[in-house]
């Protein structure tokens, strides 16, 4: 009986991503980010319910995004993202925040997403209340593979890759290069 729950767990486990296999080099970046000096926020608002707050002192520093193999080394590869502890939509929106504001540029943030076997869009060029801003973005269907990048726990996560039909992951920035939003977003049949 034992044998067939750990069996079962594995099962369900198996929807949530782990860190996809990396290689070549890290993609370089500028810094390492971290909430002094880059606090959090959206369109320049800070953090303002309470799941953002948490998600804020949870990832205040880049490394804290990143699979413990990383978190301690002098150069990190800000490609492995520790992808089970991302549970939540705002954890990833500010761990992407934390990644993409260490690259400094949309064209990185985009080599990342490929990192990350997701489907790219940009950089493009776009407005934002009458501004102009550089968009960035990754798609995956977990319909196709069973996998969901974002989930709160592994049996929701293997219910919902069956019904979520795209997964999405954007970043802008502004019009001086200046990182001012992240977001993720699922979409169901």
């Amino acid at each position: 009986m034992a044998l067939a729950v750990i069996a079962g767990t594995n099962w369900y486990d198996r929807a949530r991503a782990e860190a996809p296999e990396v290689a070549g080099p890290p993609i370089e970046y500028d810094h390492l980010s971290n909430e002094e000096i880059e606090p959090y926020g959206s369109r320049g608002v800070p953090p303002q319910r309470p799941e953002e707050k948490r998600a804020v002192r949870r990832f205040s520093d880049v490394r804290d995004c990143l699979v413990k193999e990383e978190q301690d080394k002098d150069i990190p590869d800000l490609r492995k993202i520790d992808w089970r502890r991302m549970t939540s939509t705002a954890n990833i929106r500010v761990c992407l925040f934390r990644i993409f504001a260490s690259y400094g540029t949309p064209e990185k943030a985009v080599l990342w997403f490929q990192a990350q076997g997701l489907e790219t869009t940009g950089p493009i060029e776009g407005t934002y209340a009458f501004k102009p801003t550089v968009n960035v973005s990754g798609r995956h269907a977990p319909t196709e593979d069973g996998r969901l990048y974002v989930s709160g726990s592994p049996i929701t996560a293997r219910i919902a890759a069956y019904l979520i039909y795209s997964e999405g992951f954007a970043a802008s920035w502004d019009e001086n290069g200046i990182l001012t939003t992240t977001s993720h977003s699922q979409s169901s049949k």
